[in-house]
């Protein structure tokens, strides 16, 4: 196992990955990601956020967007819609 990382105190100048794993097909509501990369915008205007969808489907692994996470962002928010 790999442990989580420490939680940041805040997310004030981050850059924040918001990842669709495609749960359900990628037409199911990824309306809802949108929605929460605009609340950002909106509400926190200093986070960077980055909306991005794995390649395949839930159960295919996407090594180069968790690498891209990695290097470029500081905080995910991973999950399904539908």
């Amino acid at each position: 196992r790999i442990p989580l990382l420490p939680r940041l105190d805040n997310l004030e100048g981050k850059t924040l990955y918001i990842v669709d794993v495609q749960w359900g097909g990628p037409d199911a509501a990824y309306s809802v990601f949108e929605e929460m990369q605009g609340w950002f915008a909106k509400n926190m205007p200093s986070v960077k956020t980055v909306l991005r969808r794995t390649k395949g489907n839930i159960f295919s692994d996407d090594p180069e967007l968790w690498q891209e996470i990695a290097e470029q962002g500081d905080a995910a928010i991973v999950g399904i819609s539908g």
